[in-house]
């Protein structure tokens, strides 16, 4: 997930994460006042955007593979070291 499939996808959930921080704080302070109302529809263009984004490059046959197929991993090594403990704590 390192190189330009994983700096698309960081970006992706700095953008999410962004959105999100705006919309919690228009819940929590718009009775004051102190956010604007046109926070939330500044969050539903980016969200939408992003929607977007992410449809074509599903669409796209090599480029969206990961984002379809997850990613592959093998926990090895040698009995009692903890393989299983780790597994169900991903």
């Amino acid at each position: 997930m390192e190189g330009e499939l994983g700096r698309l996808y960081q970006r992706w959930s700095e953008t999410l994460t962004q959105a999100l921080a705006h919309l919690e704080a228009y819940i929590d302070f718009s009775e004051d006042d102190n956010v604007e109302e046109e926070v939330l529809s500044q969050v539903d263009v980016t969200v939408r955007a992003l929607e977007q984004e992410i449809g074509v490059h599903l669409r796209d046959g090599r480029r969206g593979e990961l984002l379809r197929g997850g990613v592959h991993a093998v926990i090895a090594g040698p009995p009692n070291v903890g393989k299983s403990s780790l597994l169900n704590l991903l």
